[in-house]
């Protein structure tokens, strides 16, 4: 009864989205008010349905009720009740209702905040919204209904996936979807202005706070999902640029940009056509990264959902939306007039050069991650694109926009002087100088990429305070009067100051992280002792048989000490799950906020031993603090008195019929749209591949059933045999490529143990990695390969068309390649493709 109460629900929200999203529209274009009226009582009304059918997958969850096919598929009786919960948005379909219910909850705070809008605007902006909304919930009831019953029902269910039964993952995809769906506000009130004709300072002021919650909860649930893999996962790192991660980073960029694009228009009413693009932008990034994580046209382990039939769908939606918005704008942004004008030094010209290296970062991040599926789509060749290639580009696009920042405030509005603003800077510019030179004195000179990092992190840190202290006259008035000044300060500009502080504190972070990160992996037995950049860890015991609610555990127990005091207790796990029975590290992180001190225990040798990897993280800590700083900033400036009054406007008159417009498209305009409809072209196509064979778990047709490129690789551990092409004859084998660096080769590993036991050679090619980091990883995870050899440059995964790892080759007794996997294997995989055939090959 919950079940179809929950459906029913849905069904009924879809219709009141239907009347949402036409009648206020054409209320808006006739000047009728009770209809435009109708659109902040069907925004609750849809919000109330919506909640209504998320509440009940939870009482199904909770109760495990397994006569609902999601309930069995991603509960268990025995898990916790927070993982009950978080189960709900654990998957596909509880993952797009809790999409769903955050657009219909924005749409609902339109409706009680938004009074103060025109009623046009109100309207019209509330219809798209709903437009929007319609889309996702009709989605919902024909590709993933979270509501479908099966029968007869199980005793249990199957679980959920345990790198997911985590406080981190229980709020990272809440905060992420209230960024992702929260530009959907910011692209309502484009469109609605396209509609209209009309941008101007007050749409801006409207904008601005509906992109600042978004930004903010994206820039939280970014960083949570960071946490979250630092410390889940057992890697020592925070960011592999998975093509997943980078959808959540690109929409970021661009909300980013929005943000300041939006107070040129507010300031000096220009850039009104680049600011609504901008918001286009940001909503059509957040769509695609959900067709990328749910088409299957990549791979990730980040995906929730492999199915082209739902890729689809959202390729349609996304079609419609961002395709529709684009070519809107190539018809009306030319009527966008700016009348303000500005000089190339000015404050404008600063957010100008912002918005270009933010827009040019994004652009690499979405060329980086969608080039390999384009080439592989068109058959064009196989491209690889890592983690070495972003670390080195999009650096390079920042670092000038990073070095702007504390000169950009310092500026006039108009017409600038930056000789002035220099000089008012040179406080800043000391501290940057003295922090390179003192960097590279403790170093010995050898370390000047990280002296440049710090001392761009203190040019950027004492910058932003130096135009904060100027305006509140701290140094040049009492303190009590500096105190006052700073009481009356507009808050945007306390949150501005407090922003760009947590982006100097999070690139002094990511500095000292990867300059002197230390670690050391090594064989311990209780009672041994290691020390790492200056503390000493003695292996005190273990507990083989340690038990959790749902698990059972290997459980160390370590003491740190320094100075002959102990400064920590850890303990280090590696746990075996019930249902489903899959193992995970559980690692032990001690930080004193400065740096800190990260254990995983790995596999146990035939001597009583333990794998022991150790890792000393400097100013990681300062990554995450920054991000909190980030935000509250931005919170800060939400608080600003501005956001909360009305914004100024003409004078108020009744609502009149809406006077046709000519439509004249410039080239200039509609390229951006011509570019969109060329990569959906791209899209279908590659999901009408998917749906005849040619997957990206499936070499292209002109690979399969050909002998393997010719290869001879040397051994990752010396004294060892390489392998080479003529080593596969005689039995069936299994070429994986994988590299330390990949997180989603830590998530297959146990898999590779399943097939080496079924009896297939298990090859490990360690692709594009150091020597020592890839022995670091098989010692800690365990080493499934009866061969391991290296690929340090990638011309064997160049020649193999690796896309990106980890990918597998399964090749028959003659050296034919019969089968490949991209991405992590999976035990589903294993069962009904790679087992089965090898016993055929076999």
């Amino acid at each position: 009864m919950i079940a179809e109460l929950g459906l029913y629900a849905l069904i009924l929200a879809l219709l009141v989205a239907a009347v949402q999203s036409t009648v206020p529209l054409i209320g808006a274009a006739r000047g009728e008010a009770s209809w435009m009226n109708l659109a902040p009582a069907a925004a609750g009304a849809q919000f109330a349905l919506v909640a209504l059918s998320f509440a009940a997958l939870i009482w199904l969850h909770v109760t495990s009720d397994f006569s609902v096919l999601n309930v069995v598929l991603h509960s268990h009786t025995d898990k916790p009740l927070l993982y009950k919960i978080t189960g709900v948005w654990g998957n596909h379909e509880g993952s797009m209702l809790l999409w769903t219910l955050i657009l219909a909850l924005y749409g609902l705070a339109v409706a009680l905040f938004g009074k103060g809008l025109p009623p046009s605007l109100r309207a019209r902006v509330l219809s798209v919204q709903g437009m929007i909304t319609f889309g996702f919930l009709l989605f919902i009831l024909m590709t993933s209904n979270p509501f479908a019953r099966i029968d007869p029902a199980p005793v249990n269910g199957n679980g959920l996936n345990p790198l997911l039964q985590d406080p981190g993952l229980a709020f990272h995809p809440p905060f992420l979807y209230l960024g992702y769906v929260g530009f959907s506000m910011a692209f309502s009130f484009a469109i609605a202005a396209l509609i209209e004709g009309k941008v101007d300072a007050a749409w801006a002021r409207w904008v601005r706070p509906w992109t600042l919650v978004a930004w903010c909860a994206l820039t939280l649930g970014i960083a949570m999902g960071s946490w979250w893999s630092y410390y889940t996962l057992g890697w020592g790192g925070w960011w592999a640029w998975d093509p997943v991660e980078n959808a959540s980073l690109m929409p970021w960029l661009a909300g980013t940009a929005l943000l300041h694009s939006a107070i040129v228009v507010e300031k000096r009413d220009t850039l009104k056509g680049w600011t609504v693009f901008l918001a286009i932008l940001a909503f059509s990034l957040s769509l695609l990264g959900t067709f990328l994580v749910r088409s299957g046209v990549l791979t990730s382990v980040h995906a929730f959902a492999n199915d082209p039939a739902r890729g689809r769908f959202i390729l349609v939606l996304l079609g419609i939306v961002t395709g529709g918005s684009l070519v809107l704008f190539a018809a009306r942004a030319g009527s966008l007039k700016a009348s303000g004008i500005f000089s190339p030094i000015s404050r404008e010209s600063s957010l100008v050069f912002n918005n270009l290296f933010l827009s040019c970062a994004a652009g690499t991040v979405l060329l980086g991650t969608l080039a390999p599926l384009i080439a592989d789509a068109l058959h064009l060749g196989k491209l690889s694109v890592g983690a070495p290639w972003f670390n080195l580009v999009v650096p390079l696009l920042l670092a000038p926009m990073l070095l702007l920042m504390p000169i950009g405030p310092l500026l006039a509005w108009k017409r600038g002087d930056l000789r002035e603003a220099l000089r008012r800077a040179r406080f800043a510019g000391v501290v940057a100088i003295v922090t390179i030179l003192a960097t590279l004195a403790i170093t010995h000179a050898a370390a000047i990429l990280p002296a440049l990092g710090l001392g761009l992190s203190a040019w950027l840190l004492f910058g932003s305070l130096t135009e904060w202290t100027r305006r509140i006259g701290l140094f040049k008035k009492p303190l009590a009067e500096a105190f006052h000044s700073a009481r009356h300060l507009p808050r945007s500009v306390h949150g501005m100051t407090l922003a760009h502080i947590g982006v100097a504190i999070v690139l002094i972070g990511i500095t000292g992280s990867l300059a002197w990160q230390s670690e050391s992996l090594l064989v311990m037995r209780p009672g041994d002792s290691a020390t790492i950049a200056g503390t000493t860890l003695r292996f005190i015991s273990v507990d083989e048989n340690a038990r959790g609610p749902n698990y059972s555990a290997t459980r160390a127990l370590f003491l740190a000490e320094k100075g002959g005091r102990t400064v920590a207790v850890m303990r280090p796990e590696r746990r075996l799950y019930d249902n489903p029975p899959e193992p995970k590290a559980n690692v032990a992180i001690h930080t004193n906020l400065v740096s800190d001190l990260y254990v995983v225990l790995g596999e146990a040798d035939a001597q009583g031993g333990y794998v022991v990897h150790l890792f000393h993280n400097p100013l990681v800590p300062w990554i995450f603090f920054g991000a909190l700083v980030m935000v509250f900033g931005g919170l800060v400036s939400l608080s600003d008195r501005r956001y909360r009054i009305d914004a100024p406007r003409q004078a108020a008159r009744l609502p009149t019929p809406a006077e046709p417009r000519a439509v004249t498209v410039s080239l200039r305009y509609a390229l951006p749209a011509v570019a969109f409809l060329a990569l959906i072209g791209v899209f279908f196509w590659r999901l009408n591949q998917t749906g005849e064979g040619d997957t990206p778990n499936l070499v292209p047709s002109v690979l399969i059933g050909k002998p393997a490129p010719s290869f001879d690789r040397p051994p990752l551990y010396p004294g060892k045999p390489g392998f080479k092409t003529s080593d596969l004859k005689g039995h069936v084998t299994l070429v994986n490529f994988f590299a330390s660096w990949c997180v989603p080769c830590r998530v297959e590993h146990p898999m590779l143990g399943l097939v080496a036991k079924s009896g297939i050679t298990v090859v490990g090619i360690a692709y594009k990695d150091k020597p020592e980091a890839a022995q670091s990883l098989l010692a800690e995870l365990g080493n499934p390969y009866a061969r391991v050899v290296t690929d340090a440059g990638g011309r064997t995964g160049i020649d193999f068309g690796v896309y990106g790892v980890p990918e597998s080759y399964l090749i028959d007794k003659n050296g034919i390649i019969r089968f490949k996997a991209t991405g992590p294997l999976t035990e589903d995989m294993l069962k009904t493709s790679i087992l089965p055939l090898s016993e055929k090959l076999k």
